[in-house]
């Protein structure tokens, strides 16, 4: 498997995490998104949207992180990263498309205009207005992560894709100085995803840490 990804990126980050925590074989490639590697036409002939990551194996081209990371998940099977049964595999995808819809887009403005790793790297204007708007959507989301963490480790009790799709984006706002305080086991479960050592790799990876 060929793993296309870019540096600062909270999708590759994610790609990679749950990549790593498969056990999945793979070839790293790096894309300079701010050369404007990603428009390439060699790139754009597997990701027509010109976006990273996106990952080949063999026949097979893909990109959307969680589309790449199910992917994975099915193909490595021991990796125990779905549940077993239909009904969890709903709950799973559940958790992905309320983080891809609600969650990440709500981060992204804030993170954006308050870590300093982000806007290093971008060197983007800051929109204040898009950021508090940000942090106004996450007062609605972080509570309902924060209730199904109720009696819980990880979202679908056992570690799963579910919890994967959260750390980067989540992380980057916290590494911002988004108070979590009000939210304490989302808090604490956002250090246990950044404890495991594929999450350390993948951060390496990408964040270059």
């Amino acid at each position: 498997m060929d793993f296309y990804y870019g540096r600062i990126s909270g999708n590759s980050a994610r790609a990679a995490f749950g990549l790593l925590e498969a056990g999945a074989q793979f070839e790293p490639r790096f894309l300079d998104t701010r050369a404007g590697e990603n428009r390439s036409a060699e790139y754009l002939a597997l990701n027509p949207m010109g976006k990273i990551p996106a990952l080949v194996d063999g026949a097979l081209k893909l990109w959307e992180s969680n589309a790449i990371n199910w992917y994975v998940a099915e193909k490595i099977p021991g990796s125990r990263l779905l549940p077993a049964s239909i009904e969890g595999r709903a709950r799973v995808q559940r958790w992905l498309f309320f983080q891809s819809a609600h969650v990440s887009p709500a981060c992204l403005p804030v993170f954006r205009a308050t870590n300093a790793r982000v806007q290093a790297f971008w060197q983007g204007t800051i929109d204040p207005q898009a950021a508090e708007a940000g942090r106004k959507e996450l007062a609605r989301y972080l509570p309902v992560l924060e209730g199904a963490l109720a009696d819980r480790e990880w979202l679908e009790r056992q570690f799963s894709l579910a919890d994967v799709a959260y750390a980067p984006h989540l992380w980057l706002v916290a590494e911002g100085g988004f108070d979590l305080s009000p939210y304490p086991r989302v808090r604490d479960w956002l250090g246990r995803l950044t404890a495991r050592p594929a999450w350390r790799k993948a951060a390496e990876l990408i964040f270059g840490r």
